[in-house]
């Protein structure tokens, strides 16, 4: 049975140490520059070798996370920082940006890549896509089960790593754009606002409505096992060391439990508190045994509740004190939290006595500036003894195998090795003894003195002359070097010597007359989208409303056809089973995932294909990799759909590199969820008329795909009309209308003023129309961070 890595998140100094101490296998942390967690500590260039060589020395696997999305103007100093990386021996780089992958894998083999979370893998064709291009590992998107993780593992070769503890996002990762519209700040680009735990309201039920529970598969260790799981995932890069340490020490002691006794298996009462303590809003296992609904939110508490500790039976709003009937114990600098209020308990008092500790069943009164009510629940969100007791290690010690000679006359040899590497140091020369000889026990209590490292004596053998004198500064000295060097030893061997890598993509001429296309999902407004100019419908993919059939297919494709549009499938971006869908001979695809891309491509199909936004395409590496002819899905590829984070600046930048599409107008999705939000708050519903309204009073369109998939729309509609002649000149050879919110009629009227607006664009003339009511131009104009 393969016994999984247990992968430890970083945010620090401290939380390095932290995890490696506490039995860590791996760590995983990021640089100042292109890490998705760009609010946590972080490490500049000089720690970054620190880190990866203090684990190294300790046996421990360093990934560095490089897994944003990089732009154009970017990629010189990630091919700089990706050279460093390499050079200092990351054991691996975890990524998100396909064009990186791409570079990585061409010019730099010999640093091995994990396909971040972020590229919202979720199929077997996905990971066999990735293991193609040579990724060793892929972290699968958070949204599986574990019958799909065990069908994925069993049918691919790569590694594969879940997520077991720790915090989870609504949406799913890599398809979520909401942090990004409503602030400019992409969790693309490691700068989201959490606005997933934030307040909203939506047809009178209030609350933090897209909240999920953290994640907690402690007891579920076997299950993961026998999935064939290679690592396990604690999430946590922005948590405390203190956090880093506890969730370590505790999966540590499961894991090793559980492979020394299966059917012994259990998670004690102390370890399940320690977990509950140190953060949770409440604890699910995710969706690794199905669609927990609604159990998988935390409506109430998106922020840390820890532990209960008792109930508020008396406020006295004046003096500022709380009085709490305790059902646990409280100490003074442990936190607590009532309601949204929370504060440190720095006095505690016992009638008119101060203690330092109070017992349960106690009566205490705290000084608390903020609202409480005779009835609410106190919880225990911060406990000092425990955080204290974290704050000592743990950690598994090295055995070294220790021989001395000593022979009068010669130089004083000390050699130590640990398994794999072996160091010979030389000393003074040795003597004999005028007085005392020295004893083999004097030297061996000398040499075993490994207290403050890492190591451990587990043999001592020697070849020495009797009747010798070696001074106990000798000995010390010898060892201090000798363990030194040792440490350069386990350091150096995983340092390389890399080249930088070269980005060489010459310009292509490109001349055409730029199109329009439709995103429809029904008949009626494919039909309206032909009768008013589009020059492509793309139908299908993710629907709000009536499941199309294979006749509405085939209805849609000649109809285009007759009128002179070419019809494209569109394919939604999750897709866990994918079916053949060539039977329908359409004129094309609009693609969304790295999946069906691979299933096309097996098919052999000649049928031209579009890349959905949803590739997340921010720099010319990547739009070359999916067009280019060299690409095994390059001769099909017809453009690429660039992502709605860029500015016009930055698209103009990118079009001379090949045909690209942008999204001009409509509605499209700011979060993708596989949890159903209608449905669960609303008794199995699935209409399409509900609005999330945040607390600044922007309200958000949610639907409800056939899937009972969640899609949180923008508040405002997208409308670049008036900038049509702006998106032509900067070679734009797509534009695109996302109707799939529409109906027949609007998609009609907005496909024909845009159908207007290119061919005024292209005559030279002026635009006579423009955009009416709250519109936003998204990030043309604005960017993101």
């Amino acid at each position: 049975m393969h016994k999984p890595e247990l992968l430890a998140p970083v945010g620090s100094k401290e939380a390095l140490i932290a995890a490696i101490e506490n039995g860590a296998d791996a760590v995983y942390f990021g640089g100042k520059v292109f890490s998705a967690r760009q609010y946590a500590s972080n490490f500049t260039r000089e720690e970054l070798e620190w880190a990866i060589d203090y684990a190294h020395v300790r046996g421990v696997k360093a990934y560095v996370t490089v897994n944003t999305l990089v732009k154009d103007s970017e990629l010189e100093e990630a091919c700089d920082y990706l050279q460093f990386l390499c050079n200092c021996g990351a054991d691996a780089v975890i990524v998100q940006d396909m064009g990186i992958l791409r570079l990585l894998r061409e010019q730099m083999p010999e640093l091995p890549v994990h396909a971040s979370t972020q590229m919202t893998i979720h199929n077997v064709e996905g990971v066999k896509f990735l293991q193609d291009m040579g990724v060793k590992r892929v972290v699968l998107a958070r949204e599986l089960s574990l019958d799909e993780i065990r069908r994925i593992k069993s049918q691919t070769k790569v590694e594969i790593e879940t997520f077991i503890h720790g915090a989870l996002c609504f949406s799913y990762s890599g398809q979520c754009f909401l942090s990004s519209m409503i602030g400019g700040r992409s969790g693309n680009r490691g700068h989201c606002a959490q606005p997933c735990r934030k307040k909203y309201r939506m047809n009178g039920v209030e609350g933090y409505l897209l909240s999920p529970k953290d994640l907690n598969m402690s007891e579920h260790i076997p299950a993961l096992v026998k999935a064939g799981i290679d690592s396990f995932k604690i999430e946590g890069r922005m948590k405390r060391h203190e956090y880093v340490a506890g969730v370590v020490r505790v999966y540590r002691k499961l894991i090793d439990r559980y492979f020394e006794a299966p059917p012994d298996f259990r998670v004690t009462e102390d370890e399940k508190h320690t977990l509950l303590q140190l953060f949770n809003r409440g604890f699910t296992t995710g969706y690794f045994f199905g669609n927990p609904g609604s159990n998988l939110m935390s409506r109430k508490y998106p922020y840390n509740i820890g532990t209960e500790l008792g109930t508020v039976v008396d406020y006295e709003p004046l003096k500022k004190l709380v009085s709490i009937k305790l059902d646990a114990p409280l100490r003074t600098g442990d936190g607590i939290g009532i309601g949204e209020a929370g504060v440190i308990a720095r006095k505690i008092f016992i009638e008119n006595r101060m203690v330092a500790a109070a017992n349960p069943a106690s009566t205490v009164r705290i000084p608390f500036d903020g609202d409480a009510a005779r009835g609410d629940v106190v919880f225990k969100t911060y406990d000092s003894g425990l955080m204290a007791a974290l704050e000592k290690g743990n950690i598994k010690k090295i055995p070294l195998k220790i021989a001395l000679k000593a022979k009068i006359g010669e130089p004083l040899e000390l050699r130590i090795n640990d398994g794999e590497n072996e160091i010979a140091v030389h000393g003074g020369i040795v003597s004999g003894a005028e007085r005392k000889p020295i004893s083999r026990q004097s030297i061996a209590e000398q040499l075993m003195k490994l207290g403050g490292t890492f190591y451990e004596a587990q043999e001592i053998t020697f070849d020495i002359d009797e009747n010798i004198f070696i001074p106990v500064s000798l000995l010390n000295s010898i060892r201090r070097d000798a363990i030194s060097q040792l440490g350069e030893m386990r350091a150096n061997k995983w340092k390389r010597q890399c080249n930088k890598p070269v980005i060489a993509l010459e310009k292509r001429k490109l001349e055409f007359k730029p199109l329009l296309s439709v995103n429809t999902s029904s008949i009626e407004c494919l039909e309206a989208a032909v009768d008013n100019g589009a020059d492509v419908v793309y139908i299908g993919g993710e629907t709000f409303g009536k499941t199309l059939e294979k006749e509405d297919y085939s209805y849609a494709i000649e109809y285009g056809r007759k009128k002179g549009a070419s019809v494209f499938i569109g394919m939604s971006r999750i897709i866990k089973e994918i079916k053949d869908f060539n039977h329908l001979s359409p004129d094309g695809y609009l693609v969304a995932n790295l999946g069906v891309l691979y299933h096309l491509r097996k098919q052999d199909t000649n049928k031209p294909i579009v890349i959905d936004y949803p590739f997340n395409v921010f720099n010319r590496l990547t739009m070359d990799y999916l067009l280019n002819p060299v690409f095994k899905y390059g001769d099909y590829s017809q453009r690429v759909t660039l992502s709605p984070e860029l500015t016009l600046k930055e698209i103009k930048n990118l079009t001379s590199f090949g045909q690209t599409e942008c999204i001009v107008h409509g509605f499209f999705p700011l979060m993708v969820s596989e949890h159903g939000l209608v449905s669960g708050l609303f008794s199995g519903r699935r209409d399409s008329d509900f609005l999330l309204k945040d607390e600044k009073g922007f309200s958000f369109p949610v639907k409800t795909d056939t899937q009972n998939r969640t899609y949180v729309m923008n508040s405002r509609e997208l409308c670049m009309l008036e900038y049509v002649p702006d998106i032509v000149k900067a070679g734009v050879g797509c534009l695109r209308i996302e109707a799939k919110t529409y109906d027949k009629d609007k998609t009609g009227e907005i496909t024909g003023a845009y159908r207007e607006a290119i061919d005024y664009s292209i005559a030279g003339k002026k635009i006579e129309k423009g955009c009416s009511g709250e519109y936003t131009t998204g990030h043309y104009f604005r960017g993101v961070l």
